[in-house]
């Protein structure tokens, strides 16, 4: 190694024994292994052919629509009201019986089906103010 001691400011030479020091740590607890495995360039090869889709660049293209949107969701609603949606998603049949005009009146008297279908309603109502504005 080539001592650079005497061309060093004590500034520098501080700087540089906390690099060290940093690079020590590093390396001790394995990152310098995973750095260095991250710039192989099989893996970059890897990820870039991974990462680098039509899909993914046109998501790219719109990321600060999608955050903005993201930031509008009122995330404690969607706790509370996704758990139910996706449980009655489960529980649907495979293949839903189709039903006629007299099937679906007869539906209509299931107090779950009136309120699901108040359930709807509010949803359709709350998308038609939506729409108006």
């Amino acid at each position: 190694m080539v001592s650079v001691k005497a061309e060093l400011t004590p500034e520098q030479a501080e700087a540089l024994n906390k690099a060290l020091e940093v690079l020590v740590r590093a390396n001790e607890l394995g990152l310098l292994d995973t750095v260095k495995d991250l710039l192989d360039p099989e893996f970059i090869g890897r990820l870039s052919s991974l990462l680098l889709t039509p899909g993914t660049l046109k998501l790219l293209d719109h990321i600060d629509d999608i955050l903005e949107l993201l930031g509008s969701v009122d995330y404690e609603a969607l706790k509370e009201k996704a758990p139910v949606l996706v449980e009655a998603l489960k529980s649907l049949p495979k293949e839903p019986q189709p039903i006629g005009l007299l099937g679906l009146l007869k539906a209509l008297s299931d107090p779950e089906v009136q309120r699901g279908l108040g359930v709807v309603l509010e949803l359709l109502k709350a998308l038609g103010r939506q729409g108006r504005k």
